[in-house]
């Protein structure tokens, strides 16, 4: 699959931001049949404190010198999603000490993109992607970091005992306390991945 079309038509971090909030505007405006518009809103505002809030350590920008930064970030996302509003502050601080340039697609207007990108035959967001010159792939990342995943696992395992709404709660604590270490260090490791070194 080329990615470059995904890249050219995408959404910058800030323009991405923007839409969010028209979406939200929108919801509230038509009455929000299926009840979205909390999502937004509370995403929007974990992502206001973590633009805030979220800086590179020294240490940290010093492992970045590490990394080769020719190529580009396509990211899949949608407004609602909270693991979306937990990375994507994060990643974009790392992108902006990278000087890489990225772009953002919505989940729900791009199927085919991102039924090629399912996690676990599920299509779950965010996903990042990076993309070469010639509109390749040459690394991929998300929806959340390890820790998030074996939740989940534990999660779909046993559903009765441990709800979607635990699960939910316990994700974002975690997010919380890890204040974007995890990603941090998980997302380097792509990075740094043979190939892509600098």
């Amino acid at each position: 699959m080329n990615l470059s079309d995904y890249l050219q038509k995408g959404f910058s971090y800030p323009d991405y931001l923007k839409k969010i909030e028209d979406q939200l505007y929108d919801l509230e405006k038509s009455g929000d049949e299926k009840g979205y518009a909390k999502y937004y809103s509370i995403n929007l505002k974990r992502i206001e404190r973590l633009d805030q809030h979220f800086q590179l350590s020294e240490e940290q920008k010093e492992k970045l010198k590490t990394v080769n930064p020719d190529f580009q970030l396509l990211v899949i996302s949608e407004g609602w999603c909270g693991d979306a509003a937990q990375s994507m502050p994060v990643v974009n601080v790392i992108m902006n000490e990278l000087g890489i340039d990225q772009k953002i697609v919505f989940r729900d207007e791009n199927p085919e993109l991102m039924d090629a990108y399912l996690t676990d035959g599920a299509r779950s967001i965010p996903i990042y992607i990076g993309v070469d010159d010639k509109g390749n792939e040459i690394f991929r990342f998300g929806p959340r970091p390890k820790e998030g995943m074996e939740m989940l696992a534990k999660h779909k395992a046993n559903p009765e005992v441990y709800t979607d709404d635990e699960f939910h709660k316990d994700l974002q604590v975690w997010y919380n306390q890890d204040k974007g270490k995890a990603i941090f260090e998980e997302l380097l490791n792509v990075l740094n991945k043979p190939g892509m070194k600098s």
